[in-house]
């Protein structure tokens, strides 16, 4: 005899009947959020996992959720908060009885090929898109009408969710402008981002003129999110005849990129020159010295993206299209004002 748990015993150990149950299970919006809340409660305690098969034959569905990384794998798969807001999804759709297919870049030159495979084969119910391909892929799903959120900015007319990018931009330059700092250099992001480094660079515009202090246009550089880039970016702004007292990086990668090529150059960390990073990666606590960063709290997008998907599979489409997550500023010991001492 199994000792699997089965819906009644779900049923018993929430105190509802059977048919309570298999509506939550099944989405029923007449559940009661706290009914609802003791059922999925029950399900987590006993382990309890809905036949997939079994809601698949009756609802006409797969019980299966897509999502699309845009990358190649090897950044794909080595990138903090692209992992996290994997987990967060993958929790809150393992709560609701789905599945999820991860798919990352197919062929190298064409972002849109993880898109089309998954909207020509029909083989999940929807789609969780990083919007690391840029606007012009997502015009795929638009057209073909397929349920779909997007996990950071798009131009397009489809739902999306995001952290707040400006206001954490803000608070780093904010927490610079206050240390002392005036020449803070910009280590700025690939293309296929625009809108979200457009975003952090309003965040810093606005910084500075709250400050009624100037933008040092001089000191903008770009990179591609890799440390690499953080390193070749961070050698090219410090052979300037005037070069930053503060290094804002808009990630942690090029960040620590940066962090290395001022070490390789003896500079005094954070005496010399500060050193701020966006992501709040796990790396960001572990070097030394720890960095300053902005933490996303990637975990928690990736789960409001997927329990809006859901919703939006239930019928219940969201009150509004753009779905802004708070940021927050980790100050760390990577700054400090500039020439302190050592």
């Amino acid at each position: 005899m199994s000792d699997r748990p089965t819906l009644r015993t779900v049923a018993a150990e929430a105190g509802v009947s059977h048919q309570t149950v298999s509506r939550v299970i099944n989405a029923d919006p007449t559940v009661t959020e706290a009914v609802r809340d003791r059922v999925l409660s029950a399900m987590r305690l006993l382990d309890y996992r809905p036949s997939a098969g079994a809601r698949a034959l009756a609802s006409g569905r797969t019980e299966v959720v897509g999502l699309v990384l845009p990358h190649n794998p090897g950044f794909a798969f080595s990138n903090d908060h692209l992992i996290r807001l994997v987990q967060g999804a993958d929790q809150e759709l393992t709560t609701r009885g789905y599945g999820l297919l991860l798919s990352t870049r197919e062929v190298p030159d064409d972002p849109s090929s993880a898109y089309r495979r998954f909207v020509q084969r029909r083989q999940v119910d929807g789609l969780l898109v990083e919007a690391g391909a840029g606007g012009e892929s997502l015009t795929v799903l638009r057209s073909a009408g397929y349920p779909t959120v997007v996990i950071g900015y798009t131009a397009e007319d489809l739902v999306s969710v995001h952290p707040d990018d400006e206001g954490g931009a803000y608070a780093v330059t904010q927490h610079l402008l206050a240390l002392g700092h005036r020449r803070i250099a910009v280590v700025n992001g690939p293309r296929e981002n625009g809108l979200a480094m457009a975003a952090r660079l309003r965040g810093l515009h606005r910084a500075f003129a709250d400050a009624h202090r100037d933008v040092p246009d001089d000191l903008m550089e770009h990179g591609d999110f890799t440390a690499g880039s953080g390193y070749a970016a961070a050698e090219r702004l410090m052979a300037r005849a005037d070069p930053p007292t503060a290094i804002f990086a808009f990630n942690d990668g090029m960040a620590l990129g940066a962090l290395r090529l001022l070490r390789a150059h003896r500079h005094a960390l954070p005496a010399d020159v500060s050193v701020a990073g966006f992501d709040d990666t796990e790396a960001a606590d572990l070097v030394d010295p720890s960095l300053t960063s902005v933490s996303l709290h990637s975990v928690d997008v990736g789960r409001r993206a997927a329990r809006i998907l859901l919703d939006l599979l239930d019928g219940r489409a969201p009150a509004q299209r753009e779905h802004v997550m708070p940021s927050t500023l980790k100050v760390r010991a990577s700054t400090a004002p500039p020439g302190a001492a050592r």
